[in-house]
């Protein structure tokens, strides 16, 4: 098991480690879309010249998830850089940021995506907070205990679902923007749209109605940005095509 193996062995065993000072903004995830996913928008959106670093596992190791043994192996060195490190994190040459909405700010600043002015700052601030909530309850469904995932599932789809969404289609509505903080997007909506793209996959092997056929503004904001022309390079490569969840996941 992992824990019986030291640092230096995994170091040997493991798949290469994020290599510091970075040339480019790299950001360093396991091998599925999850919370990676609006970090990976977000850089293409921008134009961004990026890579993306994924944890491997120890060679020829079949076990599910085996990546983290290429994490686990990697941690330690990163530590020394941001003691709160964690996955998914960001490298821009000597700066090392963790924390997935931390992750999503510093980008926005760094790309302007953050909004023209404070009140739209505030509005993605917001969002974004929200946005987690929502992607918490998912992973504690998608994660939890298989005996009860089918109810929980379905109860998330049934109850859940038109509290958030309702939440998010209001938003939109008081706010009167296309986008959740703007006429066009910021890093919130990259998160909004995984959040909205995930449900649409989930809720079919579920035998659960597609949600956004009930939330027209947020169905837009779904198409506006799965169509739009700066993100073809992402929705047409391997990222997009990730699994969404971990396989060891009740759903991914």
């Amino acid at each position: 098991k992992t824990s019986s193996r030291s640092t230096r062995e995994l170091c040997k065993m493991a798949s290469p480690m994020v290599k510091m000072p970075t040339s480019k903004v790299t950001i360093a995830y396991a091998p599925v879309r999850g919370l990676g996913a609006a970090i990976k928008m977000c850089c293409e959106f921008a134009g961004a010249d990026y890579d993306v670093f994924e944890y491997k596992g120890i060679e020829n190791k079949l076990e599910v998830d085996a990546w983290r043994e290429g994490w686990w192996a990697d941690k330690p060195a990163m530590y020394e850089k941001n003691s709160l490190i964690n996955i998914p994190f960001v490298v821009d040459g000597e700066t090392v940021v963790s924390q997935s909405n931390a992750c999503l700010t510093y980008l926005g600043r760094k790309y302007k995506l953050l909004g023209a002015n404070d009140a739209e700052l505030t509005k993605c601030e917001q969002c974004l907070c929200e946005l987690m909530d929502l992607r918490n309850k998912v992973v504690g469904i998608c994660y939890g205990p298989p005996d009860t995932y089918e109810q929980s599932a379905k109860s998330h789809f049934d109850e859940f679902i038109p509290v958030m969404f309702g939440k998010f289609e209001k938003w939109l509505t008081i706010n009167k923007t296309k986008f959740l903080a703007a006429d066009v997007p910021t890093v919130c909506d990259f998160h909004m749209f995984e959040m909205l793209d995930q449900h649409e996959a989930w809720c079919k092997p579920l035998g659960k109605a597609q949600p956004l056929d009930s939330y027209p503004l947020l169905k837009e904001l779904h198409t506006a940005l799965k169509t739009h022309p700066k993100l073809q390079g992402y929705f047409g490569g391997p990222q997009y095509k990730l699994t969404i969840n971990a396989c060891r996941a009740n759903f991914y």
